[in-house]
Order: structure tokens, then C-alpha cells, then sequence
């Protein structure tokens, strides 16, 4: 059941990053640097709820699998998780900070976001696809044949 669990997370977190990915972040070159600063101080949380909501949870749902099993599946798909958690609250949100305060390049900030995003899409995006193989071959849930 862990495996069903955590593959509803992994499948979240990569629709969520990537509707941000297709929609949010490419709005950003129509603002003025005024028009951004005030959107990220009044409208960001409500899509940031979703990260804080997914976060500790999918961490939750990776370590209830990871005392259930340890196999390399489970230990490397754990870090890498992990790893993008990380990414995301020390470098995608210092660099949302900088947006929100105003101050230094924002283009810069802007981009870092971007790549940075992209590349957790691409990581999970292969995550995702091993953790339905893996949740594929370990339970009967899907398609039995007789």
C-alpha cells in the first residue's frame, strides 16, 4: 500500500512543478519588476501551499517505504527525493526570496528558478516512471492476467 502512496505523491509533485513550469514561470517576463514583486507578495502563497503540503508528506511516505524494504530502488529513489526536497527550500526558494525582497538581478533569480524547476521535473519524471515499474512488478493491483 506504501507503494500506492508514495507513487500518488511522486505523480503530484511532478504535476505540480510542471503546471508551474508551463504556466507560472513563463508569466513572469509580462510583469514590470513592480508587478512581480507585488504578485509574489500577494498571490505566491497560495500556489507555494501546495510544495509545503507535498513535501513532508512524500519525505513521509519515502521513509515508511525505506523501513518497510531496502533495496536499491528504495535507498537511491530516497536520497534523490530527498535531494530535490532540498534543492527546492535552499536553492529554488533563495531564489524566490530574492524575487519577493526586490532586490539584486532579478533575470538572474528568474532563470535560476527555471533551470533549476526543469531539471526537478526531468529527475522526477524518471523517478516517477521507475516507481510505477517498481509498484507495477510488486503488487497485483494492476492488470492481472490469468
Amino acid at each position: 500500500m506504501i507503494d500506492i502512496i508514495r507513487l500518488m505523491f511522486e505523480f503530484g509533485s511532478l504535476i505540480v512543478f510542471s503546471l508551474l513550469h508551463i504556466i507560472i514561470y513563463p508569466s513572469f517576463n509580462y510583469f514590470s519588476k513592480e508587478e512581480l514583486v507585488n504578485w509574489y507578495r500577494d498571490k505566491r502563497d497560495q500556489i507555494y501551499l501546495f510544495a509545503i503540503l507535498l513535501g513532508p508528506i512524500h519525505l513521509t511516505s519515502i521513509i515508511l517505504q525505506l523501513v518497510h524494504k531496502q533495496d536499491l530502488y528504495t535507498i537511491v529513489s530516497s536520497i534523490t527525493i530527498c535531494a530535490l526536497w532540498v534543492q527546492h527550500y535552499v536553492i529554488i526558494e533563495a531564489n524566490h526570496a530574492i524575487i519577493i525582497k526586490g532586490v539584486g538581478s532579478l533575470e538572474k533569480a528568474k532563470r535560476a528558478i527555471k533551470n533549476n524547476n526543469l531539471i526537478r521535473i526531468i529527475i522526477l519524471t524518471f523517478l516517477l516512471g521507475w516507481t510505477i515499474l517498481k509498484t507495477v512488478q510488486s503488487t497485483n493491483f494492476w492488470l492481472v492476467t490469468n
